[in-house]
């Protein structure tokens, strides 16, 4: 309701508790790639922070998925999915669930042009606080394609 409505009072305090929450909880867990990807389409397209990790979700749990399989279930069974091993399925899966949920997937759509995933992939590299943290080691090439899967 505070999207649809931003003047509902109620909806923007429910928002805000909702926000403050979940900084309280990824204080202490030391996010990892999904957060360094999304920040490039933060301050490239201006994308709110929520919605860049929407749209790199998807990609980022199917590349870790092969390092990380009882996890990768327990996200999918969190979400009302079927768990799979299969990391095409885990990326198609939790991206029509994002889909779904009514959220524009593809950064062609959100402004990005052909070559942007390039410099972005060597800037969220860069973020190694993040990055560091990934279940499994991430090259350029592999943000870059990661990036290109979302265009």
């Amino acid at each position: 309701m505070a999207v649809e409505n931003g003047h509902d009072a109620e909806a923007r305090r429910g928002m805000m508790l909702a926000s403050y929450c979940g900084g309280i909880c990824l204080g202490p867990v030391n996010t990892a790639a999904g957060h360094a990807l999304a920040y490039p389409l933060g301050t490239r397209l201006h994308l709110p922070h929520g919605l860049a990790n929407a749209i790199i979700f998807p990609h980022v749990l199917a590349f870790s998925a092969p390092v990380r399989p009882q996890k990768t279930a327990e996200v999918m069974s969190a979400l009302g999915l079927e768990a799979t091993p299969d990391s095409d399925q885990v990326a198609k899966r939790t991206h029509d669930f994002c889909a779904s949920l009514g959220i524009e997937m593809q950064l062609s759509r959100h402004g990005a042009s052909q070559d942007s995933p390039a410099g972005w992939a060597k800037e969220a590299h860069a973020i190694r606080r993040l990055m560091d943290n990934n279940p499994r080691d991430m090259s350029v090439d592999d943000l870059r394609n990661i990036y290109a899967a979302a265009f």
